[in-house]
């Protein structure tokens, strides 16, 4: 039996959502893995020791960057579930922005000086086992997750584009064929090419597929797609974190 803590930080629970999905479309996972800690299911069981423990949001102040590292030292696993775990999320953004403004106008004084500047991605607090990107996850990367930890491995990475989706399913190319900006083919495959098989430009939640890239080409890619505002973000946050999803 896999003893299993979920753990939520600042995120929007898309993900959590997600993995309850997984727990119970499988029915090795939902046999095998004990749900020891999960808050938002109402599970709060004290445990010495946790098999796995899933990860879902960045880290924006104190008491979660304390949470994460008694997670860490429990955890014989430890998982980065989502974008916002594995890069920062697209709270990430507010480091353009005034912080203490924009806690004002929301919290009022009371928040005031809680927060990071910008959230910070799991690893950057305590070590990371794996990272399974997405915004949000897909419930069936969760499954084969899980299924594998139960089974004692992990899911052997394939790292394509998400042009590898659009081709298989036979889209038509929204960069190409439509003219619409579309990020596919720097961006790691994982979702199914869910936007572009909607005819929308895929924007990138899963990460950088940045084993053939280099800063330069990715900042030309971007440059003609005409969207100077991600080449700023890419500067400060993305590239220095495509590596470690194993690109």
């Amino acid at each position: 039996m896999v003893k299993l803590a979920v753990l939520k930080l600042t995120s929007c629970s898309g993900c959590i959502t997600e993995v309850l999905v997984a727990l119970a479309s499988s029915e090795l996972v939902f046999r095998e893995v004990e749900v020891a800690y999960f808050p938002e299911l109402g599970v709060y069981e004290a445990s010495e020791e946790y098999d796995a423990v899933l990860v879902e949001g960045s880290v924006t102040n104190d008491s979660q960057r304390e949470l994460l590292k008694v997670a860490r030292s429990k955890g014989k696993v430890l998982v980065a579930v989502g974008t916002c775990a594995v890069l920062g999320g697209v709270q990430s953004l507010r480091a353009y922005m005034d912080l203490e403004s924009m806690v004002q106008q929301t919290y009022g004084d009371s928040h005031r000086g809680r927060y990071y500047e910008a959230p910070l991605p799991v690893d950057e607090v305590v070590k990371v086992d794996y990272y399974l990107p997405g915004c949000p996850v897909k419930a069936d990367a969760a499954k084969n997750l899980l299924q594998k930890i139960v089974l004692g491995g992990f899911p052997v990475r394939v790292v394509e584009s998400v042009c590898g989706d659009c081709n298989r399913m036979g889209n038509r190319c929204v960069l190409v064929e439509l003219g619409e900006p579309c990020l596919g083919p720097i961006t790691i495959s994982g979702c199914g090419a869910l936007c572009p098989s909607r005819g929308r430009g895929c924007y990138g939640c899963y990460g950088l597929r940045a084993q053939d890239l280099t800063s330069v080409n990715l900042e030309n890619f971007l440059k003609k797609l005409g969207v100077e505002r991600v080449v700023q973000f890419v500067r400060a946050y993305g590239y220095k974190y495509a590596k470690k999803l194993g690109v």
